[in-house]
């Protein structure tokens, strides 16, 4: 019953967000591609080790985000990283950063679009770190 919520959640999020907006095959398909990611929220202590059901996540670039001009500055809130070092030897690590004004991917600095509120993205970066229902795994 708890994942059917979450899963009705990320769902609503994903309409609300008309997420449609593909901004680079090449990431899409680095990301579709990996097998392991990690995901943290920054009031856990620990990380969710997601290994099935990946493909749920490389929606996140499909949200409505455009490029900003500034730095992501202050700290995440969620973070998401395909092909970890630690878990993926000889791939490249993608990491995103959900913070509480803009997202950063791989360094590159996102803001909402126009038609879209930013705390729109932040509630699907938090359905979908509910929806893994992980233990979460401190080093």
């Amino acid at each position: 019953m708890k994942k059917l919520i979450a899963l009705l959640l990320v769902l609503s999020c994903v309409l609300g967000l008309s997420a449609c907006k593909k901004d680079n095959q090449t990431k899409r398909e680095t990301i579709s591609d990996s097998a392991v990611a990690t995901f943290e929220y920054n009031e856990d202590n620990g990380y969710k080790l997601i290994t099935s059901e990946i493909d749920s996540l490389d929606t996140f670039d499909g949200l409505m985000l455009k490029q900003a001009e500034v730095d992501f500055t202050g700290d995440w809130v969620y973070r998401i990283i395909f092909n970890p070092q630690k878990y993926s030897k000889n791939t490249e690590e993608v990491v995103i950063l959900f913070g509480e004004e803009c997202v950063s991917i791989n360094g590159v600095t996102y803001i909402a679009d126009d038609n879209v509120l930013y705390s729109d993205i932040l509630s699907w970066a938090e359905a979908k770190y509910k929806f893994f229902d992980y233990d979460l795994i401190t080093d």
